[in-house]
């Protein structure tokens, strides 16, 4: 049968911590050498917009799919992830993936802090208040013990509304604050998660704000134009991980111009597959800054997409349209 989910269900079923845990075996198989993950194919439409296309087979859990979505930053983007069955070929799922893709990059980050922060990490540092900071927030607290958080964005009204519900939402003390620079002094762990639309270049988080022991994840974006931290985040971290370099090096905003400034050290970049399988320390010792850059990999989009396809046949949920995809048989 395929289940067809549409937006609302996908968040329902979008638990944290299952799409952490997901993510982390996806990325383990990566780690493994047993997923195929070819390179994203990005499209220019016409009229100025994108179709990007992100494929991916990952054999250990017998699944496979893909994620497309399409539109251009000032008229919108739409998602759209699809699952298979590998041993059967079946077309499991279609999914609304809006939600979806700010989950997996939320529980993506949760598993790079899982790996990168320090065990104690009682106050967590938010800039953004959008719902890649609430996404990408509900990762680090499903790996960590947090019992503060601070929040910026330039919307005072924003961050208040964002303080509230986050407050309500997980039981702790939220506090908004007028500026990033106060937002992450003396933070633990801190989520850049702005989610810039591109209409400036705006840089979120300075490294000059860095402190020993701290933690930073950095959502990104997947456009040059587009800046969230400035070089000096990347020269004053003693560990980069990078969810996949080659992406990263071609369009991630901020890793272009640390590496035009001669930030973006091979000896202390490693991908995110590294620390998972064990092959790198995700941190060498207490005092150290680390970094993690994400950008999102299909790996990401297929493993949450199938944990949210299982979860929905746990619930009988989603509309069963049957065998949507005939075959066609060839004849010996």
């Amino acid at each position: 049968m395929t289940i067809l989910l549409d937006a609302n269900e996908v968040e329902h079923l979008a638990s944290m911590p299952r799409l952490v845990e997901a993510v982390e075996r996806g990325v383990l198989e990566e780690a493994n050498s047993t997923v195929v993950l070819p390179a994203r194919m990005n499209l220019n439409m016409r009229d100025g917009g994108f179709f990007r296309v992100m494929p991916a087979l990952i054999h250990g859990r017998g699944v496979m799919g893909y994620k497309v979505f399409h539109g251009s930053i000032e008229t919108g983007v739409r998602y759209l992830i699809v699952i298979y069955s590998q041993e059967s070929g079946e077309l499991l799922a279609i999914m609304d993936a809006h939600y979806l893709t700010a989950a997996r990059t939320g529980a993506t980050t949760g598993v790079a802090t899982k790996y990168m922060a320090r065990k104690d990490t009682p106050h967590v540092a938010v800039i953004g208040s959008g719902l890649e900071a609430r996404t990408n927030l509900l990762g680090v607290m499903a790996v960590r013990t947090v019992k503060r958080v601070t929040v910026y964005s330039p919307n005072p009204q924003r961050r208040k509304a964002f303080a509230r519900r986050m407050a309500e939402e997980l039981g702790i003390e939220i506090i908004p604050m007028d500026s990033p620079e106060a937002a992450v002094r003396d933070a633990d762990i801190v989520v850049v998660g702005t989610n810039t639309t591109g209409r400036a270049a705006t840089i979120a988080y300075q490294g000059a704000w860095s402190q020993a022991g701290m933690h930073i994840n950095s959502i990104g974006s997947t456009m040059l134009r587009l800046r969230e931290i400035d070089p000096d985040t990347f020269g004053n971290a003693g560990r980069i991980v990078v969810d996949s370099l080659h992406q990263v090096r071609e369009e991630s905003g901020d890793v272009v111009a640390a590496i035009k400034e001669n930030k973006f050290p091979a000896e202390r970049v490693f991908e995110l597959k590294d620390i998972v399988g064990g092959k790198v320390a995700g941190r060498g010792e207490d005092r150290e800054i680390t970094l993690f850059k994400s950008v999102g990999t299909a790996i990401q989009d297929v493993m949450a997409g199938f944990a949210v396809y299982e979860e929905a046949v746990r619930q009988g949920r989603g509309r069963d349209v049957g065998e949507l995809l005939s075959v066609k048989q060839f004849g010996s």
